[in-house]
């Protein structure tokens, strides 16, 4: 048995435990590190988005879409550099503070001669893109794009950009779009490192040249590990994510972002606006699963990025956010192991179910202020502390379970521990009791004292149980120097009696043998019929009783032996069940003794008496 400081030590060292635990969960991050959880990760942030509802976006951005309307219109497929070169000229007319192009203007086309024309007239973007290892390198500038601190990336991937005629007349951003690893876009890139005929270059991405087309200040660090790092516009800080990205918080659905089609652009709001101008029309291929929409345009991921920065409306998952990462996997684990180790399992379950609400509150009250906080550490980490908490609670009340169950027999343990209402059958059942105690104890303990008769009975139960158990009996209970023993519980079998008569001289047979026995005889009486059996006490303490004439008839008949100078009493009624058992009796040496009126009972009845047995051959 373990004593409370035992099990209070073992809460602590396993507390100790799961706190290493979670936080090396907490510096693993599994939602940023490990593939599969980071498409984990991914959806719970699309809850949290869900949870949010959508958002008004800032009134500076809108998006002129080549649509399936304006494919419609056209007659042709892609739309041809003329047709962006009115739209670009449309949003010059209109006011339009820049514009950007979500299209890679590779090679010389009819139209370039208006399109370069056109972006003469404004602050403009064209894209670029990352090209197969062996394309040929272009002549292609950065855009005045400054990286104030930046790795060195070895053999990076040539430049695919727009012709020489347009390049020359814009900025350059990159339209890379990254997915996680479910296939959803989450995040943008802050800039790209390509190859040019002039070396290797930084470029920023599409809405950050935007931005910095309409006269934004632009600057970007990236630390020498390649990933995180700080993009400066203007006076805005962005903190970039553990792959150099800048997280997207989105506003809605596809066209929550004001869009206008190139079809329609008559009545479109575009003065004072950073215009982003791509293709949504079916076929282009230019759709993405997004935390709000499985088609998400392209060029509204661009436009969502522009969005954030001019609002400053970030979502932000980088060092500082980490660190509260391990903070939370370290409250998570440790509430949920509290939580799940309370003593009523339903109680722990719903304290850990509270746990659970409480951090989902808390992942969402920081996602609602910027914070893109791991929701996959925190539940790893509930989850580590309430199971370890679930089952150390399930060893110890199974350890509790073993150390009462040695008070019962283990024929009624599991009767007793899986019951609602434990209890047995209403009426009376057959069984055989038998009364076992040891001759000449009183004076024999005198001579003990406490320590040794304790010693002794301890000795005495022992040989009891070692020659019960290959019997199926049940000990009903010790009293000192005496045993109660049952044959035909919980159920009752044919060949109780015969078990009762093994047991008697299995229990002579132990007790000549041990070595430790000093000597004293025993005595046996026992009695066959109907008992109750029954379940007896108050609400918190309950003990099984074996009730009826039979068990107060054993008990005389123990009696009986002592008066008689013999060493064991039983009753004709439980040695006449079958010839099997009246015929093993007499081979052990029991007689009858005629009829005898036992103290406190009117009627006789027919009494076998017999001397300690000696070996019965089967």
């Amino acid at each position: 048995m373990v004593a409370p400081d035992g099990f209070r030590r073992e809460w602590r060292i396993t507390g100790a435990i799961v706190l290493l635990l979670s936080l090396l969960i907490a510096i693993w991050h599994p939602g940023d590190r490990s593939p599969f959880w980071q498409g984990v990760e991914g959806r719970l942030l699309d809850a949290r988005f869900l949870w949010r509802g959508p958002m008004v976006p800032p009134a500076g951005i809108a998006i002129i879409a080549f649509d399936d309307a304006a494919m419609s219109q056209l007659e042709t497929f892609p739309p041809p550099r003329s047709a962006l070169a009115e739209a670009v000229s449309v949003a010059t007319e209109a006011g339009a503070a820049a514009i950007a192009l979500d299209f890679l203007l590779i090679g010389p086309r009819a139209g370039d001669r208006d399109l370069a024309g056109a972006l003469a007239e404004i602050n403009a973007v064209l894209g670029v893109a990352e090209a197969p290892a062996d394309a040929e390198l272009q002549d292609l500038e950065s855009g005045g794009f400054s990286v104030v601190i930046a790795p060195e990336i070895d053999y990076p991937l040539p430049a695919l950009g727009p012709v020489e005629t347009l390049s020359d007349m814009a900025a350059i951003g990159h339209v890379n779009l990254s997915h996680d690893s479910d296939g959803a876009a989450r995040r943008l890139g802050a800039a790209q490192y390509l190859a040019t005929q002039d070396g290797n270059k930084w470029y920023p991405s599409l809405a950050l040249a935007a931005l910095k087309a309409s006269d934004a200040e632009l600057d970007l660090q990236v630390r020498s590990s390649q990933t995180g790092g700080r993009l400066s516009v203007g006076e805005t800080q962005i903190a970039l994510d553990g792959q150099g990205a800048i997280p997207l918080n989105f506003y809605g659905q596809a066209g929550t972002i004001p869009t206008y089609s190139f079809a329609e652009l008559a009545d479109a709001d575009l003065r004072g606006k950073i215009i982003f101008v791509g293709a949504t029309a079916t076929g282009f291929g230019d759709r993405h699963a997004t935390s709000y929409d499985a088609t998400f345009p392209g060029v509204e991921l661009h436009a969502t990025l522009a969005a954030n920065v001019i609002e400053q409306r970030f979502l932000r998952r980088d060092a500082l956010t980490w660190s509260w990462d391990i903070a939370l996997a370290l409250i998570a684990a440790t509430l949920g192991f509290f939580a799940a180790r309370l003593d009523r399992p339903l109680l722990g379950a719903l304290a850990t179910a509270g746990v659970f609400i409480a951090l989902a509150i808390v992942v969402q009250t920081a996602f609602g202020a910027g914070w893109w906080l791991d929701g996959v550490t925190a539940l790893f980490s509930l989850l580590l502390g309430a199971g370890v908490g679930a089952g150390l609670r399930l060893v110890q009340h199974r350890r509790r379970a073993a150390n009462l169950a040695l008070y019962q027999s283990p024929l009624l343990v599991e009767r007793l521990a899986d019951a609602v209402d434990p209890r047995f059958e209403a009426s009376a059942r057959p069984a055989v009791v038998l009364f076992v105690d040891v001759a000449n104890f009183t004076k024999h303990s005198e001579r003990l004292g406490p320590e040794g008769t304790a010693d002794f009975l301890r000795l005495f139960h022992g040989l009891v149980e070692q020659s019960l158990e290959p019997q199926r009996g049940i000990i009903a209970h010790f009293a000192g120097d005496g045993a109660m023993v049952v044959f035909g519980l919980p159920e009752p079998n044919p060949d109780d009696a015969i078990r009762a008569l093994r047991f008697i001289e299995a229990l002579y047979a132990v007790v000549g043998a041990c070595s430790d026995w000093p000597g004293l005889g025993l005595r046996v009486g026992g009695q066959a019929g109907p008992v109750k059996t029954s379940i007896i006490g108050g609400k918190r303490h309950k003990q099984l009783a074996v009730s009826g004439d039979v068990v107060n008839t054993a008990s005389r008949l123990q009696d009986f032996a002592k008066s008689q100078s013999a060493a064991i009493a039983l009753s004709s009624a439980l040695l006449q069940s079958n010839p099997e058992t009246r015929e093993h009796a007499e081979k052990m040496g029991l007689r009858p003794a005629g009829q005898h009126t036992l103290r406190g009972r009117a009627e006789p009845i027919e009494i076998w008496t017999g001397p300690p047995p000696t070996s019965v051959e089967p």
